[in-house]
């Protein structure tokens, strides 16, 4: 017992080493033409795997990187050039304005422009607001998305008198088109460049698992195939339905969620769906969040036709030179890489840059593995060393037991 004891530990703990190992990962980048800045879009695997992630060079030298979709850049209020608030030819309220930039901004310096208008009608109101900007050439050019942005007043539901745009132009002009009640006049506006994620076009829409919850009156659940960086929920509900704020909440269970603490999230977006008037709105915006499971209550009476999970790809950014090679290290510890990008301007042309591709995992020699506490040590041991000390005390109870096993019966006593 004394030679297999110090085979058995020493096996174990090769496969402790052997293990940790394994749980760090490589996974190349595919290489840059050019110098100057580079965008990686992660999928779904390299996002779950985040924290402690870092971008390397050939040599192992870790590379400074951001990420692009989570405020990388601080919101900046911009002073408004010639604004002009009234009516149009149709009687709709409307206003044109033009944008002062900082000394050495660009349009797009921001990701996205944050409007505050200042409102003046007799609520009930909902309005569609039409966005147009203007290219060169004077012309204006009309803002479509996929579903127009709408501002409302609908006490006591709540009002919503801020809308986020792309930052394409110098000069805007919006229009409101009444959809309930009298469009508002709009007396005044202020601007801010910001980057905000969840405002923004989604990579991805996927469908989940629907169901009603049977432990919550009037609330459902939709569940996705594996956890998510989701940023919004597309909830279409069955008409009639009046203007109405669902409570959501989020779940990143990986098995039951009825057992599990969920984070509500509001957004303090509306959901209707009005045929007779020609009006519906079912986009929702979500603070980004990983995510395999939503739960959303409803108020009584209301029930949903579908609903969909906005989803966003995290995008990182960082500096590359032509015919070097990196490699996105996970699993492990990150390594750390002096400074911070987020000083430097904004990539104007980073639009213009064609995104890098990950390859597939591979075993990752210059990984750098998570440091272990002595509880965790503790916690790790403690089945092999009841393991250890089961055994002994077998082969101990064997030893005392053998002998008296093989002695004869003693002779009975003569009389």
């Amino acid at each position: 017992m004394s030679r297999i004891a110090p085979l058995l530990l020493l096996s174990l703990s090769l496969a402790c080493v052997l293990k940790d190992r394994a749980a760090l990962q490589r996974r190349p980048i595919g290489p840059a033409l050019v110098s100057g800045w580079a965008c990686l879009p992660l999928d779904a695997d390299a996002q779950r795997q985040m924290e402690g992630a870092w971008i390397g060079d050939a040599a192992g030298r870790s590379v400074p990187f951001v990420e692009v979709r989570e405020g990388l850049w601080e919101s900046r209020s911009l002073p408004l050039d010639h604004l002009l608030t009234g009516r149009d030819t149709e009687g709709r309220p409307t206003a044109e304005f033009g944008l002062k930039l900082p000394e050495s901004w660009a349009v797009g310096e921001r990701e996205s422009l944050r409007l505050d208008l200042d409102l003046e009608g007799q609520a009930p109101w909902v309005a569609q607001l039409q966005v147009e900007r203007q290219r060169e050439g004077g012309a204006f050019v009309a803002f479509e998305p996929s579903t127009l942005p709408y501002l409302y007043d609908l006490p006591p539901s709540g009002s919503q008198r801020s809308l986020d745009l792309p930052w394409d132009s110098h000069r805007y002009r919006l229009t409101l088109l009444a959809s309930q009640g009298e469009a508002p006049r709009i007396r005044g506006l202020t601007v801010h460049a910001q980057t905000r994620p969840e405002a923004l076009e989604t990579e991805l829409s996927l469908d989940g698992i629907l169901a009603s919850d049977p432990d919550r009156p009037h609330t459902w659940r939709l569940r996705l195939p594996e956890a998510q960086h989701v940023v919004g929920l597309d909830l279409l509900l069955a008409p009639p339905a009046a203007p109405l704020a669902p409570e959501i909440r989020l779940s990143e269970a990986e098995g039951d969620e009825a057992n599990t603490p969920t984070r509500p999230c509001g957004s303090g977006d509306l959901v209707w769906n009005l045929p007779a008037l020609g009006s519906r709105a079912t986009r929702i915006a979500l603070t980004p969040t990983m995510a395999k499971a939503i739960a959303f209550t409803l108020p009584e009476g209301s029930m949903p036709l579908s609903a969909r999970v906005l989803v966003r790809r995290q995008t990182l950014l960082f500096p590359v030179e032509a015919g070097q090679t990196y490699a996105l290290h996970l699993g492990g510890m990150a390594k750390p890489a002096p400074g911070s990008l987020g000083a430097l301007p904004s990539p104007r042309a980073l639009a213009a840059t064609t995104p890098l591709a990950l390859g597939a995992a591979e075993v990752d020699d210059q990984g750098l593995h998570r440091p272990v506490h002595a509880n965790q040590q503790i916690r790790v041991w403690m089945p092999w060393v009841a393991i250890l000390a089961l055994l002994g005390l077998s082969y101990t109870a064997w030893r005392l037991m053998a002998p008296s096993a093989s002695v004869a019966p003693a002779p009975p006593p003569p009389e």
